[in-house]
């Protein structure tokens, strides 16, 4: 073999593994293009977004309800009645008709509207007028009115009903040994005698002119005896009640009780 013919199987030999080579390239190309692309993306710490392990409670994130008013009787002994300050006298009368009438108390928020404006007040001598006093025993018995038969009545019940349904508190005032309240009703006995005054209205009506509070009363000799007086305007709480009711139930018994009486003979009634 010559050098020319060892030149010529090198050259060839040389050719055929360049194109070997190119056709494998090739090949790879082709089938990388064929594989579906993966995008790499950065792994990112996201510590702060994890879900917390427990549900924290919505409950707790809600304020406290304001506290209800608990319903008050504040007894208080004051030596100079006059000093305190001036607000509203319910008398016993009134008391009773939040009683024998409890849905008076439905319109708890009316009545404070129109009527608070300063303390509310009781007497201690609503304790003697309660006293061995009974509640009508059912409706025939409030319409005919000749003595009541039911349940004993319950002045301190009855006073934290009336503060729960005003949203105030009962003030209380012990009058048995006020000096003052004394000294005034003697004055006032004898000049409103004529007006039906008796000794216990008087102890309403004094507390009301040395207080110059309004005395709240459904009783109409009181009534009286207070215009006479010259003591701030009472309020009659039969008509004053009439006007946010309408009709006051107090109305309703008295209208059913004049029909009553005019078919059964009653002195009481005879001119009414």
């Amino acid at each position: 073999m010559n050098i020319n013919q060892n030149f010529t199987r090198q050259k060839n030999g040389g050719l055929r593994l360049t194109i070997k080579s190119l056709l494998e390239k090739l090949v790879q190309v082709f089938i990388k293009s064929r594989r579906p692309k993966t995008i790499k993306t950065s792994k990112t710490i996201t510590k702060d977004l994890e879900r917390p392990k427990t549900i924290p409670s919505f409950t707790a994130q809600i304020p406290e309800s304001v506290t209800e008013f608990s319903p008050t009787v504040i007894p208080v002994s004051v030596q100079h009645i006059s000093e305190l300050k001036p607000g509203l006298l319910w008398d016993t009368c009134s008391i009773i008709n939040t009683e024998d009438y409890p849905e008076i108390l439905k319109y708890g928020h009316d009545i404070k509207n129109k009527l608070y404006n300063g303390p509310m007040y009781v007497l201690t001598l609503s304790n003697y007028e309660y006293a061995n006093k009974k509640c009508p025993k059912d409706y025939n018995e409030k319409i005919i009115d000749r003595g009541f038969t039911g349940k004993p009545r319950d002045l301190h019940s009855t006073l934290l009903k009336l503060s729960k349904s005003l949203q105030v508190p009962i003030i209380q005032i012990n009058v048995k040994n006020s000096l003052e309240i004394k000294q005034l009703q003697k004055k006032l006995l004898p000049e409103l005698d004529k007006f039906g005054l008796h000794p216990g209205d008087s102890t309403f009506l004094a507390f009301t002119i040395l207080t110059k509070s309004t005395l709240l009363t459904s009783d109409d000799r009181l009534l009286f005896s207070s215009v006479h007086a010259q003591c701030p305007k009472p309020i009659d709480f039969q008509k004053f009640l009439e006007k946010i009711m309408q009709p006051s139930p107090i109305t309703v018994v008295l209208r059913e009780r004049r029909n009553y009486y005019k078919n059964h003979y009653n002195p009481r009634w005879k001119k009414r």
